[in-house]
């Protein structure tokens, strides 16, 4: 159902792309903000799940 909404854009959707992201001033501030809110988004979530996993497979090998 996923893959039926997904369609390839074509070369003059793409250039189009390129040129509004060309026009667009993206700051320091703005790219250092966007990594920081990725970094907390998917980084930190990660990790707490792979954390969460290994608790639980100590938990059942009984070594804590």
């Amino acid at each position: 159902m996923i893959f039926k909404r997904l369609r390839k854009s074509t070369k003059e959707e793409e250039r189009k792309f390129r040129e509004d992201l060309a026009k667009e001033n993206i700051g320091f501030k703005d790219t250092f903000a966007m990594l920081v809110s990725a970094f907390f988004v998917l980084v930190i979530p990660s990790i707490l799940v792979l954390v969460g996993l290994l608790l639980l497979v100590l938990f059942m090998f009984g070594i804590i």
